[in-house]
């Protein structure tokens, strides 16, 4: 069975032994990535789920605090 290609959260753990969360887009290139280690797997994860949750109702702005309506 194949599966959809879309974007996925990949967690990791680095060499400072805290654990970090990217988005990446279908092909595999980072989109996005959590702005700091994490002491566990769980706290990544609650990461990750407060970005799903919060996403989707984010404005876009420009560095000026300019607007981009309808994006």
């Amino acid at each position: 069975m194949q599966r959809e290609e879309r974007m996925k959260f990949v967690v990791f753990k680095e060499i400072n032994q805290r654990w970090y969360w990217e988005l990446r887009q279908a092909h595999g290139e980072a989109a996005a990535r959590s702005p700091m280690g994490f002491a566990t797997k769980e706290k990544a994860f609650e990461s990750i789920r407060a970005v799903r949750q919060h996403a989707p109702h984010s404005l876009v702005f420009d560095l000026v605090g300019t607007l981009f309506e309808g994006v």
